[in-house]
This record gives structure tokens, sequence and C-alpha cells, in this order.
């Protein structure tokens, strides 16, 4: 990688605000201009436009609250030059916005810089995911207005749902929320609504025992089936089509959705593979496997036991489930069985 792009890369992630800086700002009545909003974890996202809007006297939300889809040039103009009415605030929401055509145009007009002078007026650019590194973004990141709502990690994960239980007046220890952690994932809207099932089951001033746990939540794919894959891989094929068979049978888990789980695995395994018959490091190797850290670093593990062509078969197997259902040869299930007959 050259030093120029290596700088660049350097300032695009230091010059990326925080959300705790973004919560200070909103707290203390700071905001002010233009913000972008982008991120893989939405509900953490929503969490901070609902926050800011909640600064608005409510009497007056109609008057000083904008949402708009697919904005132009002009929306966008008069967002940043509107005024509060009756309120010492005023805020325009935009989603679904076409960054290049509002950068071009916005910049034809000389007025690209009008999105960032100290205003009244706050203007939220909401992207659906992690976006391109796009002109529009590069310059929110100049102005460090761009805020990174990126995937929880599992301790963080494991500090939400306490305090979500804790504000339902429900006890929710360290074990137990590392234990809700594994079987739901750290994708926060899945983690808000089983927290909400369970305070709902025990109550205030109850407490979630790992009991409670197994009845109550429903658990990610990931969890279910990582016992069946880790059987598979150990060599012990029938004792992990026994638990998948039972688990289809019971109507715990979907055969494309167990189907698509392996699969990405096996996705991940490759790669490593390829990586460590170049001799790759194993940081770049576990950053290019993406995903969990600690599923990457299992896969990476679970790698090294197979040789590159079984990898690239047991790949291309999952790959014709879809073809062989599609031509009416099978149905989900025996699909995925063959997979798993073809792969391990």
């Amino acid at each position: 990688m050259q030093v120029s792009v290596v700088i660049r890369l350097v300032l695009w992630y230091n010059a990326v605000m925080t959300e705790k800086e973004l919560y200070n700002l909103t707290k203390n009545r700071k905001l002010s201009g233009a913000y972008l909003f982008e991120g893989a974890e939405e509900l953490l996202k929503q969490q901070a436009v609902d926050r800011i809007t909640a600064l608005l006297d409510p009497g007056f939300l109609d008057l000083n609250l904008k949402r708009m889809k697919t904005p132009d040039a002009s929306a966008v103009l008069d967002a940043a030059h509107a005024v509060p009415v009756f309120d010492a605030l005023c805020v325009s929401i935009f989603t679904e916005f076409d960054e290049d055509m509002l950068c071009a145009d916005l910049e034809k007009r000389g007025a690209l810089n009008a999105l960032f002078r100290p205003t009244d007026a706050v203007i939220l650019f909401v992207r659906r995911g992690k976006g391109r590194e796009t002109p529009f973004a590069k310059l929110f990141v100049a102005k460090d207005r761009c805020v990174s709502f990126d995937p929880l990690s599992e301790d963080r994960a494991e500090d939400m749902v306490k305090i979500l239980c804790a504000q339902r007046g429900v006890r929710l220890d360290r074990p137990e929320a590392y234990q809700l952690v594994s079987m739901v994932g750290t994708d926060a809207y899945r983690l808000e609504n089983e927290v909400s099932k369970l305070c709902d089951y025990v109550g205030n001033g109850g407490a979630i025992t790992a009991d409670i746990l197994k009845f109550v939540v429903t658990p990610s794919v990931e969890y279910e089936v990582f016992p069946m894959l880790n059987a598979l891989l150990a060599g012990n094929k029938k004792v992990a089509l026994r638990m998948l068979t039972d688990a289809m049978k019971d109507g715990q888990e979907n055969p494309l959705k167990v189907a698509a789980f392996l699969e990405g695995r096996l996705k991940q395994m490759l790669i490593a593979r390829e990586m460590q018959e170049e001799k790759r490091p194993r940081p770049e190797i576990i950053k290019a496997m993406g995903g969990n850290p600690k599923a990457a670093e299992i896969a990476l593990k679970n790698a090294q036991k197979y040789p590159l062509p079984k990898l690239k078969n047991a790949v291309a197997a999952f790959a014709r489930i879809n073809a062989d259902m599609k031509s009416g040869v099978l149905n989900e299930s025996d699909a995925l069985l063959l997979a798993i007959y073809r792969s391990f």
C-alpha cells in the first residue's frame, strides 16, 4: 500500500466523530449545521436521531421537524437556511439521498459550505448501513461531521443489555448477560427485542436466570448451528446430522438459513486457507475474513485442518443448493443434506 493511501485512510478514520462526542453535543445543545450518520448498527443510529428530535418543543414539532426521502439540492439548502419557529432549534432529516448528485449540485451552486455554517438549523443525512467513501462523505469527514455507528463489541453488547434490564427494574448479572449475547449475537435491535421479552416474563423486581434465557430467548441461527458445525469439523457427521434433523423436525431452524450460515463459514475458511498458502500475516487474514473477530479466529483455526481443494469443493456444493431447488430436483432439506455430504 502506498504511503499516500495509508495517510488518507488514517485521516478518514481519525476524523470520524464518535457516538460519545455526538451524545455530548446533543446533551449540551451544541449541535449546528449538517451531520452524516452511517454504519451498520441501525438501532443506535435511530436512537441518536431520537435524542436530537427530543430537543424540540413537542408543541411546535410540526413546525420545526422535517423528514424527507431523496432530497434535491434545493430542499437541502432550504433546510440549511431554515429558522426555528417558537423554539431554539429546527431539525431536518434526509434519507435515501443521492450523494453524488447532491454534492455536484451544491458544488455547482457554491453552497457546500452552507451546510456547516453556525446556525440553529440541524440537518441529519442518515445513510442506510455503511456507504461508499464518496466526495460527499469525505466532505463531512473533513469537517468532523461524520458519525459512524459501528457494530457492538461483545463487551459493549453485554453492558447494553444490563442497562436495558436495569431500566425495567430487572436483574441481569454478568454471566447471564454473556449468555444472552452468545445466544442472540450483538445486533442491537435483536438484543433489545429479547430483553423486552425477558423483562415482560420476569416482571419488575425479577431476575433473569440461565434457565429463563433458554426458555424465553429465540437464539440466532449461529448459536443453534455452531455445535453442529463443530461436530462436522471434528468428523462426527452422524452426530451432526442427528442434531440438524432434530432441529428441522421441531421447526427450530429453516434449512436455507442453516445453509447460508454454513456457506458463510466455509467461505471464511476458504479465504483464510488461500491467504495462509500465500504466507499472509495472521492479523491481515482475520481482517480479510470479516464478521465477528472471534468467529473469524475459529474459522481460521478450522481452515488449517482442510486442504484447499476440499474447501473449494465444499463452497461449490453449498452454492449449488439454490440451483438444485429451483430446478425442482430437491427440496430445501434434501438440498442442504446433500451439500453437507458433499462437503464433510
